[in-house]
């Protein structure tokens, strides 16, 4: 295997980039980097018919691959990465693919390959040179095969037509047809994706035509929002401003086209979150222009796919939204929205996103990836993430992903990284034997109390929420090394967690409210935007008063009179849609989902009922002017808590290999519900008044309650 990229003597002016769009820590800062797409070409022919061939395929920073003019794929795949690791990615990753020629089996394969140098977006991450990798294995339809691989054979050359970040002009484009690859040196030793290839998907076509002369405007709605890859061919000269928003008047994407040429095509290597499309054509030919306009849509490949039919036409919207926003959520990794495109530090939208996929689409091989990758960084970095509270949820991810697929690989992997994670929280217990000195307090949800965002607040706000999440970690770390045979390790967490129970509560408890305030008021912070300064003052809110009785912080009795006293109060802030995911759970546990489950899941009804083309972000403004997106799936809990609650699903062995449901209808005529496993579907129907149906696939030991 080769490494191929331009030629250094012939375009010394296109090799390096940044490790990533946040920061470039070991390449010279001073240095200026240069925008670049390059293409790479091979044609290979041969005297006989190709049945099929798979191969790897990698590049740095972007690849948008096409074989014999058909797009392939796009990749690679994510590194993932957190907002502190902001060098080189521990791994560098590799896309593996098969393609069969079923029909007419062609004698001649042709590889293209446009490389953009520069990462762009969150999730793009590089090493700090330009490269580009192919090897794969041809199988012929007489059952012989013939390897093909990237080497100094290749033609490769910049493609100038791209100039710029979201910028193109066709008649810059240079045509280079003698100038080849150079082999360089691996300093990717990539490693073969854990996922399979992408889909890719045509959600909006259209072609349009500008008489000589005009310029014109036209505007076209989706049915639903989407990420996508504007792909626009002129036939003509034209310059074509395209602006992508998810709904009216929001923020917009922008990218800008000269067609100097009577003929252009542009892919976008930008994936926008789109529901509606704007474009301004001004025809500079002296004939009419044709435009040609697709939107490709690239998801994880969909198998199986859940399905959640009751009596509530609203609550069924609610899921049909919650499915289709984490359907467009799950690309390399699983994104916190196709808007905002986040890196790999969203652990709590995972968390939840993971959950979902049990009852939407079944396969966990995405979200064991990105736990794998986490697991890299908290390694690389020593424990440390940049929401602190986030690399807590992290184990309960592990443990929640290895209790629906028993992938117990996933948690052999993951143990180093355990082990740094709860080495590193063990530095910031104070002397009053609680965590007192962490990094910063982040992330709680998106609220303002008292002035305090609480994606950031004082101690005096966060501190009881990080200790919440700190003791569910010391509870899930322990069943994990139980699981991986380390009883040793087993016996001192479960008594560090006891002693750290008893002393939250002489700490966090406030006997004449009886309730959990929010933290010490005790001095912390810098000032800085991420660890403000602390307040001394005593702060009540809902959120450690859901999670104390949620991770069993408190006894039975206590933990339901807090929550019927806290859920409906208006007096304490109100909660968006993400932490809704913590209070539904404590709902579930107590029993009290027939007196509030149905009526907290209800507030999604009129969010959906706005717009169903995707979910919103939140339904409280955390500032003044701020716009929530519409393709966040973190508060797409409803997706897995209503499915959860009427099936009254307990997973009693990992891998779902033994299961137990207690159904319950909660004042619905019926639910039927369909729940996609490794082993096939789940068949669930219930009807008042009728015996309830379950249909189990092989494999699944199902317990009745």
């Amino acid at each position: 295997m080769a490494w191929i990229w331009l030629d250094e003597k012939k375009f010394p002016e296109f090799q390096k980039n940044h490790y990533n769009v946040l920061y470039d820590c070991e390449n010279d800062s001073s240095e200026e980097y240069n925008y670049c797409v390059a293409d790479f070409f091979r044609s290979f022919e041969f005297k006989k018919s190709i049945k099929s061939v798979k191969f790897r395929v990698s590049a740095d920073n972007t690849y948008i691959l096409n074989i014999n003019s058909e797009l392939i794929g796009i990749g690679p795949a994510s590194a993932g990465g957190d907002f502190l690791c902001r060098g080189a990615a521990p791994k560098h990753y590799a896309d593996k693919y098969e393609i069969e020629f079923a029909d007419d089996n062609p004698d001649k394969i042709d590889i293209t390959a446009k490389v953009c140098l520069q990462p762009e977006m969150l999730t793009g991450y590089s090493r700090g040179h330009g490269g580009f990798f192919f090897e794969g294995t041809l199988i012929f339809t007489d059952g012989t095969t013939e390897n093909i691989e990237t080497d100094s054979s290749w033609l490769a050359s910049p493609d100038y037509s791209y100039n710029g970040f979201r910028s193109y002009d066709s008649g810059k484009k240079k045509c280079i047809s003698d100038s080849y690859a150079s082999e360089i040196e691996d300093i990717w030793s990539v490693e073969d994706s854990f996922i399979p290839p992408r889909s890719y998907n045509e959600v909006f076509y259209t072609e349009i035509t500008v008489g000589v002369g005009k310029t014109e405007t036209f505007k076209f709605e989706l049915d639903k929002i989407y990420g996508v890859h504007p792909v626009i061919s002129s036939c003509g000269m034209c310059d074509v401003t395209l602006m992508t928003s998810e709904l009216e008047g929001q923020e917009r994407t922008e990218e800008k086209m000269i067609f100097g040429q009577p003929d252009g095509d542009y892919f976008s290597f930008r994936m926008h979150s789109a529901g509606m499309m704007k474009l301004i054509v001004k025809n500079t030919d002296s004939a009419d222009v044709q435009i040609r306009i697709s939107l490709i849509a690239p998801w994880y490949p969909i198998v199986n796919e859940g399905a959640f039919t009751t009596s509530s036409e609203g609550l069924n919207k609610v899921y049909d939204v919650c499915k289709h926003t984490l359907k467009i959520c799950r690309q390399t990794l699983h994104l916190d929205s196709t808007k905002h495109q986040e890196l790999l530090a969203c652990t709590s939208d995972y968390n939840i996103e993971s959950l979902m996929t049990l009852f939407c689409f079944g396969d966990m091989r995405l979200a064991e990836f990105d736990l794998m990758r986490t697991a890299d960084w908290l390694v690389a970095n020593d424990g440390v993430m940049f929401h602190t509270t986030y690399s807590l949820i992290w184990v309960q991810m592990l443990h929640n992903v290895y209790m629906i697929t028993g992938m117990k690989q996933i948690l052999h992997y993951c143990k180093n990284a355990l082990d740094v994670l709860l080495q590193r929280f063990d530095s910031y217990i104070g002397e009053n034997e609680i965590i007192d000195n962490p990094p910063d307090f982040m992330f709680v949800d998106w609220t303002v109390i008292d002035g305090f965002s609480m994606h950031h607040p004082p101690k005096a706000l966060g501190q009881t929420v990080l200790n919440c999440f700190y003791y569910k970690a010391l509870i899930d770390a322990s069943k994990i090394y139980s699981f991986i045979g380390e009883d040793d390790t087993v016996a001192v967490l479960s008594e560090k967690a006891e002693k750290f129970r008893i002393r939250f509560n002489e700490v966090f408890f406030d006997k004449d409210r009886m309730l959990y305030f929010d933290g010490l008021g005790t001095p912390y912070g810098d000032g800085h935007h991420y660890r403000p300064a602390n307040v001394d003052k005593k702060y009540f809110s809902k959120y450690p008063n859901i999670l104390a009785p949620l991770y069993g912080l408190c006894d039975t009795e206590l933990s339901v009179d807090i929550l019927e006293r806290i859920i409906f109060d208006d007096m304490l802030q109100d909660i968006q849609p993400y932490f809704m995911h913590y209070l539904l759970n404590a709902v579930r546990k107590y029993n009290l989902f027939d007196k509030y489950g149905m009526k907290l899941l209800e507030r999604w009804i009129p969010v959906v009922t706005e717009c169903d083309k995707g979910l919103a972000e939140g339904w409280i403004a955390p500032e003044k002017g701020y716009s929530f997106d519409h393709s966040h799936a973190w508060g797409g809990t409803p997706a897995y808590q209503m499915p959860m609650a009427i099936t009254g699903l307990e997973i009693l062995e990992p891998g779902m290999k033994k299961i137990k449901f207690t159904p319950n209808l909660y004042g619905l005529d019926f639910a039927e519900i369909k729940i996609p496993t490794e082993y096939g579907m789940i068949y669930f129907k219930a009807e008042k008044g009728k015996e309830t149906i379950f249909e189990v696939p092989d494999g699944i030991e199902l317990v009745r309650g």
